[in-house]
């Protein structure tokens, strides 16, 4: 990645459109030079994955080329581009989503009898004891009754931290550690929780 060498400025961004518009291809090199890390670092905080990010920072600066004369200069380009990436962003995620089931498939027949499959059953009940023992076992008596406060009594986390004489900081902290202790220590749990 390029470091930014340009300050970003109406009057700079100005001179790159005009530039690129005329078919000057080093102007584009310095648009990208310029917003390259920005964009790239906008959608790894939010995508978490060096190559999704890489994806999207290539997908905006391929729309900015594409669509440049239609941009009206209403906000400035970097927030054009921000919104651009964000688009990319939402989009990828709807993709993701979307899971295409043939209507012949089990899970599609366990879905219509109302009913969870035996082996699920089990596979639930199993994930479910162990992680009782690795709360028992693993976590801190403070942890413990945090994650149970958010999680068997449905407390928000400011109601938590009421009770606990905590900052709402402390209590999300908390059961961040709680679940990443309990993800650590039972691999099926994942799969349980996205099935």
């Amino acid at each position: 990645m390029a470091m930014e060498r340009t300050p970003t400025n109406p009057e700079n961004e100005a001179r790159l459109m005009r530039e690129i518009l005329a078919g000057n291809d080093a102007a584009f090199v310095e648009l990208h030079e310029l917003y390259e890390r920005r964009i790239y670092f906008f959608a790894l905080k939010r995508m978490r994955d060096p190559s999704d990010a890489e994806d999207v920072t290539q997908e905006v600066f391929l729309q900015v080329f594409r669509g440049l004369a239609k941009f009206e200069g209403r906000s400035s380009m970097l927030s054009w581009m921000f919104g651009i990436a964000h688009n990319q962003i939402c989009r990828r995620y709807r993709k993701r989503n979307v899971k295409i089931q043939s209507l012949q498939s089990d899970e599609v027949n366990a879905l219509d009898s109302g009913e969870t499959p035996a082996d699920q059953r089990t596979d639930f009940v199993r994930i479910l004891r162990n992680c009782s023992r690795v709360l028992e076992e693993k976590v801190p008596d403070q942890q413990r009754e945090t994650f149970e406060l958010r999680y068997l009594e449905n407390k928000s986390t400011r109601e938590i931290a009421q009770k606990l004489g905590r900052s709402p900081q402390a209590v999300k902290i908390s059961l961040f550690r709680t679940r990443r202790t309990l993800a650590e220590n039972n691999r099926k749990l994942s799969s349980v929780l996205s099935a």
